[in-house]
């Protein structure tokens, strides 16, 4: 059944937290000499590996959060853990993005066998492989530019 992180007071006025397991899917808990009740609220725990399991050390009967190696409560299921989110690096999740984005080749001034190429990537976003762009105070090359003017885009 759920897990769940139940705050209370010390002796002293500080948050105490802990993981406590129920068998019932509510959370009713009266605990004797605690403190006053903060709050509660359902835990996860949470791994770094979409591929985890759980293992009872034959060493010590603790169970353990593979691959990180966490010690959680004997009762803690499949359902009480969360593998890793996806990275969005950034990213916006519902920003569209072009499948075939168009490129524009530009021809570089100091090397004439080099070419930089601009692809406009999204709606609103162009990237150059040029090293202009991480020079400009506002992170866009002449390339961009100009494929930003020629599409009207600010």
């Amino acid at each position: 059944m759920p897990l769940w992180k139940f705050k209370n007071l010390n002796k002293y006025g500080n948050i105490r937290t802990r993981i406590m397991h129920t068998e019932d899917s509510q959370f009713t808990y009266k605990p004797k000499g605690l403190g006053p009740f903060v709050g509660v609220s359902r835990f996860k725990y949470q791994s770094r590996s979409k591929y985890f399991g759980l293992l009872v050390s034959p060493r010590d009967g603790k169970t353990y959060l593979t691959p990180d190696w966490v010690e959680v409560l004997p009762q803690t299921t499949f359902a009480d853990i969360e593998g890793p989110k996806e990275e969005t690096r950034g990213r916006k999740k519902n920003s569209t993005k072009f499948e075939n984005p168009k490129e524009w080749k530009f021809e570089s001034k100091s090397d004439p066998d080099s070419w930089y190429v601009v692809k406009h990537v999204s709606e609103s976003k162009v990237t150059c492989t040029c090293m202009g762009q991480w020079r400009a105070k506002d992170r866009k090359c002449r390339h961009m530019k100009e494929v930003m003017k020629e599409l009207n885009i600010e």
